[in-house]
C-alpha cells in the first residue's frame, strides 16, 4: 500500500489544497517581512527624532554679579561635557548658553554688556565679520531684558545662531560665528571673573544657582508680551536675518570690510604681576556694563520696567566697530599701571575687582567707582589707582555718538 503523504498529494483536490496553503504562507511570509521592516523604520525615525530633539546637557552654570547684586543666572548646555574651553569653542555641536534675568536692564546697558565684553575677547577681524548680524541680534527684543526673563542664545551647525525670548524664537539664520562671540565673553580670555569661567566649564560648583534657577520664571505677562512681537511681516533682502518663528534654509551672507584693520592676537587671561611694585600685563580685560556715580563702591539700582528711553535702533555696524577699536586702548592703557601692592603679596592675597570708568568725549576721566571687591581693601585701591595714572585717554572716535562712554573692567590679582 502506498504511503499517505503520496496519496494524499496525488489527489488532484489535495494538490491544490497545498498549493493554496503554500501561496499563503508565501504571502504570510511577505506580509510579515514588510510589517517588520515598516516597523523598524518607524523605530529607526523615533530614535533619530528622540536623538535630535534630546535635551542639552548641563556643562555648568554660574551668577553674574555687577555693581554689588546679582543680575543674571548664566548656564551653558553642551551633548557633551567639556572641561576645557577651547574644546567648547571648536566642537562643532549644538550649544545653548541660557541667562535667567535677576535685575532689571535698560537697553542701553544691556547691549553695552555685551558689545565691550566682545570687543575685549575678539580680534577686530573676528568682530566685523558679524558685526551686522551681531547688531540684528541685540536690536531682535523690543523691549530690555526683565526680572524673570529667560533668554536663550542657540548654536547648531546647520541652523546657525537663533536667539528666544521667554520660549519665542525672535531671530534665527545668523552665524555660528555670532554664538562664538557671545561665548567668548564667557570663556574666553577674560570672562567677567575666574569664578564666573571655572563655574560654567563644571570645575567648580555655585551652591546659590539652583535655588535662583528654580524661583526665576518670567511672568504670563512677559510671556505674552514677546510673543506679541514676532508678527507676520514682509520677507526681508536675502541678506539679511530672518525674524520670525520660522528657520531659513541656510545662512545669511555678509560682505566682509576690505580693509580690516589688524590687531593683536587674543592672549590669555590678564592676572597681576607676581611680585610688589611690579607692572600688570598689557592684555585686554573684559568688560561688562553700567557706570555709578564716582565714589569708592556701588550698589545696584534697578531700572524701571519696560525701559524705552535708551532706544538702541540707531546703533549702527560703524559706531559698533569704532567701540571695539576704542575698548581695548583703554583696558591695556589701565593694565600698565596696576601693581601689586606689597603687603598683599606678602599677605598672599588674591582677588577680582571689578572697576566701572566714566569717560568723555575728550578722553577724560569724569567717573570712577568699584562696584565687585575683591575682598582686600590693598587690591581695591591698587585697581582704583591704575585707572586715575592712566588718565587721560585718547578722545571718543566720531563715529560713537555717545557723549559719555562707560566701562566696567575686572581686574583679578592672582599669585603665581
Amino acid at each position: 500500500m502506498a504511503p499517505y503523504s503520496s496519496n494524499h498529494h496525488s489527489s488532484p483536490k489535495n494538490a491544490a489544497i497545498y498549493r493554496c496553503s503554500k501561496t499563503s504562507a508565501q504571502v504570510y511570509r511577505r506580509l510579515s517581512r514588510n510589517f517588520l521592516c515598516s516597523l523598524a523604520g518607524v523605530i529607526s525615525l523615533l530614535l533619530l527624532s528622540f536623538s535630535a530633539q534630546a535635551e542639552l546637557r548641563l556643562n555648568g552654570s554660574s551668577i553674574y554679579t555687577d555693581l554689588g547684586k546679582d543680575q543674571f543666572v548664566a548656564s551653558l548646555f553642551l551633548e557633551t561635557a567639556q572641561k576645557e574651553a577651547h574644546n567648547i569653542e571648536t566642537m562643532k555641536s549644538e550649544k545653548r548658553m541660557e541667562l535667567r534675568v535677576l535685575n532689571n536692564y535698560s537697553m542701553r546697558r544691556w547691549v553695552n554688556m555685551w558689545m565691550q565684553s566682545i570687543s575685549i575677547n575678539n580680534s577686530r577681524e573676528t568682530f566685523s565679520e558679524s558685526a551686522q548680524q551681531l547688531i540684528a541680534l541685540m536690536q531682535a527684543p523690543k523691549s530690555a531684558p526683565q526680572t524673570g526673563d529667560i533668554i536663550e542664545y542657540i548654536s547648531t551647525p546647520k541652523g546657525g545662531t537663533s536667539m528666544i525670548f521667554n520660549g519665542t524664537e525672535l531671530i534665527s539664520g545668523l552665524s555660528t560665528d555670532v554664538f562664538d562671540l557671545l561665548l567668548r565673553t564667557w570663556i574666553g580670555a577674560i570672562p567677567p571673573s575666574t569664578s564666573f569661567k571655572e563655574e560654567l566649564l563644571g570645575t567648580q560648583i555655585n551652591s546659590r544657582v539652583q535655588g535662583l534657577v528654580s524661583n526665576t520664571q518670567p511672568s504670563d505677562a512677559r510671556i505674552a508680551l514677546v510673543a506679541s512681537w514676532v508678527a507676520p511681516a514682509p520677507a526681508l533682502a536675502e541678506t539679511g536675518p530672518t525674524i520670525s518663528k520660522t528657520k531659513p534654509k541656510s545662512d545669511i551672507a555678509i560682505a566682509k570690510p576690505t580693509t580690516p584693520v589688524v590687531v593683536p592676537e587674543e592672549q590669555a587671561p590678564v592676572h597681576v604681576a607676581l611680585q610688589a611694585g611690579s607692572d600688570a600685563s598689557n592684555s585686554p580685560a573684559d568688560s561688562a556694563s553700567k557706570i555709578a556715580p564716582t565714589g569708592q563702591s556701588a550698589t545696584a539700582e534697578e531700572a524701571p520696567a519696560n525701559t524705552e528711553d535708551d532706544d538702541i535702533a540707531d546703533f549702527n555696524v560703524s559706531e559698533a566697530l569704532a567701540q571695539r577699536d576704542y575698548t581695548p586702548g583703554v583696558v591695556q592703557e589701565i593694565y600698565k599701571h596696576i601693581s601689586y601692592p606689597s603687603r598683599a603679596v606678602t599677605k598672599k592675597q588674591e582677588g577680582t575687582v571689578r572697576i566701572a570708568v566714566t569717560i568723555d568725549r575728550h578722553g577724560e576721566l569724569v567717573g570712577l567707582v568699584t562696584t565687585q571687591e575683591s575682598g582686600y581693601a590693598s587690591l581695591d585701591k591698587a585697581a582704583l589707582r591704575a585707572v586715575e595714572k592712566a588718565a587721560p585717554f585718547d578722545a571718543l572716535p566720531e563715529e560713537m555718538k555717545t557723549q559719555l562712554f562707560e566701562l566696567s573692567i575686572p581686574i583679578t590679582f592672582r599669585l603665581q
